[in-house]
């Protein structure tokens, strides 16, 4: 990604709003990018100390941890839905297979032993 798209996608990370199929790379980006990372340190503090004062709450906070706190819950959420797609993908893949062995089986293209009993 280069830089200047990656500042244009800043306001909508900062909003929550961006298109999960460019978060990944967008993180990657700022993650390598120590300009581009200042800058979206910056929205994003003038962001959370605007909601923080709204806020009747008069907790203290760390606003630039909590910058690397969202990415890191950004990248785990990106990790688990990675990891998910795959599990499903080679669910699919196990149950296409099945489902072939049993159509072949079923019309005695393929003879099965432990599939003998079941039709």
């Amino acid at each position: 990604m280069e830089c200047e798209r990656a500042e244009k996608l800043i306001q909508s990370y900062v909003q929550d709003k961006m298109p999960e199929k460019e978060m990944e790379e967008f993180i990657h980006h700022v993650r390598n990018c120590p300009s581009c990372y200042d800058e979206l340190e910056t929205y994003f503090i003038i962001r959370r100390a605007a909601l923080a004062l709204d806020d009747d709450d008069k907790q203290s906070y760390n606003l630039k941890g909590l910058l690397e706190r969202d990415l890191r819950e950004k990248e785990r959420q990106i990790l688990q839905k990675r990891r998910r797609n795959v599990f499903f993908s080679v669910l699919i893949l196990i149950l296409t297979i099945l489902l072939i062995l049993f159509t072949l089986n079923y019309l005695e293209f393929v003879e099965i032993p432990w599939l003998k009993g079941l039709f």
